[in-house]
């Protein structure tokens, strides 16, 4: 696995959100699994350099970073295989794109899309909750703004479009 520091800013970004949060033992199978898989990582036969974090026990966040070539299309086949292998085994939703997380009192929560505005009129979520932005596509993007306030994400638009 390639060390986190070593990714250029431009390296790809794919961040799936379990729709539970991970015991340890979850965590660290899957984590041993990922190892595997990212060591293993193939794009136009060469080796990605790539890279993987489990975070807040909720998060799979999986980097590459193509050095100036597009990556295959059958690179991104095999990662999205490899998810839907642990979904199976480990009982989990990941795939799941309309599921948005947030933080309420330092834990992360989650909710559908559907359920976010209902949450936001009882309180429980307002325009400063921070809310993770599941689709940065990017290194630097993912550093700069995977979590932001609800007010300053695209999770914002998306209720006022649906009021």
């Amino acid at each position: 696995m390639t060390d986190y520091t070593e990714l250029a800013p431009g390296s790809r970004v794919w961040i799936f959100q379990a729709d539970k949060e991970l015991s340890a033992d979850e965590a660290k199978a899957i984590s041993n699994e990922l190892l595997q898989f990212v060591d293993n990582w193939l794009s136009h036969g060469d080796l990605l350099k790539a890279h993987y974090k489990i975070l807040h026990n909720r998060f799979i966040v999986f980097l590459a970073d193509e050095e100036g070539n597009n990556m295959c299309g059958r690179a991104i086949d095999a990662s999205v295989r490899f998810v839907k292998e642990l979904e199976k085994k480990y009982s989990v939703s990941l795939l799941d794109r309309s599921r948005v997380g947030y933080i309420k009192d330092g834990k992360v929560e989650a909710c559908t899309l559907d359920e976010l505005g209902q949450r936001i009129e009882d309180g429980e979520i307002t325009a400063h909750t921070l809310v993770f932005n599941n689709l940065v596509s990017t290194k630097e993007e993912f550093d700069k703004s995977w979590t932001v306030s609800l007010a300053n994400s695209w999770h914002r638009s998306f209720i006022l479009q649906n009021q």
